[in-house]
């Protein structure tokens, strides 16, 4: 059976909703980052970078959503990871997947972990508000990709990410009136019966991902 390794609300919710859209057979492991979990030698030996997500399979772990998100694309065939069947559809998906882990999730880290760009804690608001400055860019790209139904046609992950990405912007204070598209979206994949599982299994509420 598949095991995946997440932390509640943290990218990994991505390869967790895959998982459920897929009507997959798999455990859900929480790691407490906190306490420390993610850096305890049993997930060390999983996952060496000590971060989520970690999928176990019958062959060895994987690591890193976009890497899980093919696997759970090539093994199930379903909505909620990567397209198959059209070699353009999976290209323009993993490509969305890659400028979201590498550059718009980056932005957040600079927010989140200043720490992990500079060892100098005065430049830390500098690193952050660098942070806040490409966010602006990237949500306003995000909201172009929107319209009225998911982003490539089917729900992919790319919609996932959407998902996580909203949600992270609210908690760190943004203004996100001006991206009706994006929180349009959100509100639609909220509804979806895999994405609701998912975050019950995480301890999160769809109220976590709309401006009250």
């Amino acid at each position: 059976m598949l095991k995946l390794f997440y932390s509640p609300g943290a990218c990994s919710l991505v390869s967790h909703i895959a998982l459920e859209e897929a009507g997959a057979d798999y455990e859900a492991v929480s790691l407490n980052f906190a306490a420390g979990d993610q850096a305890k030698p049993e997930y060390l030996a999983i996952n060496p970078h000590s971060k989520v997500p970690a999928l176990v399979t019958d062959d060895g772990p994987i690591t890193e959503n976009i890497a899980i998100l093919n696997f759970i694309a090539d093994k199930f065939g379903a909505e909620g990871s990567v397209p198959r069947g059209s070699a353009f559809a999976a290209a323009r998906c993993n490509a969305l997947l890659g400028w979201l882990a590498s550059s718009v999730h980056i932005a957040f880290a600079q927010i989140f972990r200043p720490s992990r760009f500079i060892g100098d804690e005065a430049l830390y608001d500098a690193v952050k508000d660098g942070g806040r400055s490409a966010l602006k860019d990237h949500f306003a790209e995000i909201d172009g990709l929107c319209g009225d139904g998911w982003v490539l046609g089917d729900y992919t992950a790319v919609d996932s990410y959407f998902v996580t990405f909203y949600r992270w912007a609210l908690r760190l204070g943004f203004d996100v009136s001006g991206y009706p598209r994006w929180a349009a979206l959100v509100a639609r994949a909220v509804e979806r019966p895999a994405v609701l599982r998912a975050l019950e299994q995480e301890g999160l509420k769809p109220s976590e991902f709309t401006v009250s």
